[in-house]
């Protein structure tokens, strides 16, 4: 359905504190054999994560421009609820989507998060997504 395929996918069967959830898919993109500055980007992201990450939709989205990427790197995991985060009115978070892009492409960022809120606004993907029995199949959604 998407263009970008995360490299890292997590289905938690409970719910699950958001900086637990932000800590495993920041690991995973680390350790996807894609370079990059892992330092400057959790800097980068942890200052996005002050300017505010909840999108509507259930969805956290915290991201981030890095220099030296060749194409966006996401990681994306999905869980009854993700706690620790404020949200409007009450809502509950169930997708975490960290998002790493190059600095040197605007264009590739903003089509990577158009292609991730697409989804979001799918009511069957959402559920499908949430009825995942493991990352393998959160996967396949995308």
């Amino acid at each position: 359905m998407s263009s970008l395929i995360p490299a890292y996918t997590q289905v938690y069967k409970e719910p699950v504190a958001f900086q637990k959830a932000l800590g495993f898919a920041f690991e995973g993109l680390v350790n996807a054999g894609v370079p990059f500055d892992a330092l400057s980007a959790w800097k980068a992201v942890e200052k996005r994560i002050g300017d505010g990450i909840y999108m509507g939709s259930g969805l956290l989205l915290p991201h981030t421009r890095i220099s030296g990427l060749e194409s966006p790197l996401m990681a994306f995991a999905v869980a009854p609820e993700i706690q620790g985060v404020s949200t409007p009115r009450g809502e509950t978070a169930q997708f975490l989507c960290l998002l790493l892009s190059s600095a040197e492409s605007a264009t590739a960022h903003t089509v990577a998060i158009a292609g991730v809120a697409k989804l979001l606004l799918d009511p069957e993907w959402k559920t499908k997504a949430l009825a995942c029995a493991d990352g393998a199949a959160l996967k396949e959604l995308f």
